[in-house]
């Protein structure tokens, strides 16, 4: 009995040795170092030690402002053409005023001119002011350095008006122009001394008092070119 035992014992031992490959072949291998991670019980695969998620790139840097212009302008006529009810190049015709340049975070900036206009023309004179209303311009960098600069500016004036008194009782009148322009400008320390030597403006419609009848309001097209200087600091 007890040798029968023994052999049981024996047996069963030899058993369970014989049984644990099939075990760990069922089980199935070891997941290696670095591959995918194994799917759930629902089929849909576990991640494991996801990759960070990069920072989103820093937003660029704001563009400068402009600075703040202010000038003493001086204007001078060279020559009229057109419309001879609108233009008249016998006239001599001068202006000196401020002019007020905003700053801008877009670059293009805001330009504001009132000044005080004289012209004649023989025995007519006529005295009153040159206002430049809406006008932008966009300046072109074309050499820095730590103490100076030298830019070009396109300017567009959509509107400028001229309410001008004439001498002597003579009346009164209002002229409206458009006009486009090219200006050099150097500046240094903040000084900057520019010119407008190409520029042309467009003169559209006259209106005057009762002195002008009886063709007191005039429509067409004058062309009028002018040279316009400056000397300002920025702030």
């Amino acid at each position: 009995m007890l040798r029968t035992t023994h052999r049981l014992i024996g047996f069963s031992a030899l058993a369970l040795v014989l049984a644990q490959p099939a075990v760990a072949r069922a089980a199935g291998p070891e997941p290696a170092a670095g591959s995918a991670p194994a799917p759930d019980a629902r089929g849909t695969a576990r991640p494991s030690n996801p990759a960070p998620v990069a920072p989103a790139p820093a937003p660029p840097p704001p563009r400068a402002a402009t600075p703040f212009r202010l000038a003493l302008t001086y204007t001078h006529v060279l020559s009229e053409g057109g419309d001879g009810d609108l233009a008249n190049n016998q006239l001599s015709t001068n202006a000196l005023g401020l002019l007020f340049v905003s700053p801008s975070t877009t670059y293009v900036r805001d330009h504001f001119a009132i000044a005080h206009q004289w012209e004649s023309a023989g025995a007519y004179s006529a005295r009153g002011f040159r206002i430049d209303l809406v006008s932008f311009g966009y300046p072109i960098r074309i050499v820095e350095r730590p103490d100076w600069r030298i830019d070009i500016e396109p300017i567009v004036t959509a509107i400028r008006g001229e309410i001008m008194f004439v001498n002597n009782g003579g009346g009164r009148f209002v002229r409206l122009e458009s006009g486009i322009g090219l200006e050099l400008s150097a500046t240094f320390r903040h000084w900057f001394l520019a010119a407008q030597p190409l520029a042309v403006d467009f003169r559209y419609w006259f209106y005057g008092s009762d002195a002008f009848q009886p063709h007191q309001s005039r429509t067409g097209l004058g062309r009028i070119f002018p040279l316009r200087l400056a000397i300002g600091h920025e702030f």
